[in-house]
This record gives C-alpha cells, sequence and structure tokens, in this order.
C-alpha cells in the first residue's frame, strides 16, 4: 500500500497533542502489525481522529499508541497498541475494534488505561 492513506492520516490528526510524533510510518505500522482479523478499517475510511495518545515509554524505539476516530459509515473505531524497543517487527500488538457508536467504542475499544491517557475514562474510573 502506498504511503497516501498513511499522510493523510497524519493530516487528520495533526491538530492532537501527543508526547511523541505520530507520523506516517507509524500509521503504517498500525495496520502492517495488527492482528485484527474482523472489523479492520481501511486507512481512507477514516474521516475523523477525534482522540489521539501516542507515547514512547523508554525514550526511544518503543511507541504506545491509542485512538479513537469515526469511519465514513457513522462507526467508530479504536486502536490501542505498543511496540517494545525492539520495533513493531518484533515485540508489539495492534487491536483494532469497530462499533457502531461512540460511547460503545470507548466502552468496549478501549482498556482502562487507554481511556485515561485519552480523557475518556467511564463513571467510577476517575
Amino acid at each position: 500500500m502506498s504511503q497516501q492513506p498513511y499522510e493523510r492520516l497524519v493530516a487528520l490528526a495533526a491538530h492532537l497533542t501527543t508526547n511523541e510524533p505520530m507520523d506516517a510510518w507509524t500509521w503504517s505500522a498500525l495496520w502492517d502489525y495488527s492482528t485484527t482479523v474482523v472489523g479492520l478499517p481501511r486507512p481512507e475510511d477514516i474521516v475523523e481522529i477525534t482522540h489521539l495518545w501516542v507515547d514512547s515509554p523508554e525514550g526511544w524505539g518503543s511507541a504506545d499508541v491509542a485512538l479513537l476516530a469515526r469511519l465514513e459509515t457513522g462507526c467508530w473505531v479504536t486502536c490501542v497498541a505498543w511496540c517494545d524497543t525492539t520495533g513493531w517487527d518484533c515485540r508489539s500488538g495492534v487491536d483494532w475494534r469497530t462499533n457502531e457508536t461512540r460511547e460503545s467504542a470507548i466502552a468496549l475499544g478501549l482498556d482502562k488505561q487507554s481511556r485515561a491517557h485519552l480523557g475518556l475514562a467511564l463513571p467510577g474510573e476517575e
């Protein structure tokens, strides 16, 4: 796949502040290393990225990513991903989940830690 869909995602997320940059290569890794079989959206189906958190816990080479986005269909998609300092192709995990509503995506598609990083904690998680 060309970089174009990923560069479009960089532009869609440009208004969001993250601890680490989310460049086209990192966006592509979310698809290239995903283990999601059902519900994996195409990059071009994402029309809005409402929340994005990117950090490198070790400060180099590793990445933690959480996001909430709206699809062209009106459904909502989440992604929770990580890689250690060996990179995406060695030790990593990428989980995409699609839900019909924003509320379902937050509750069912994100873990507690990701919700906290995105400022989307459920009642009682504060």
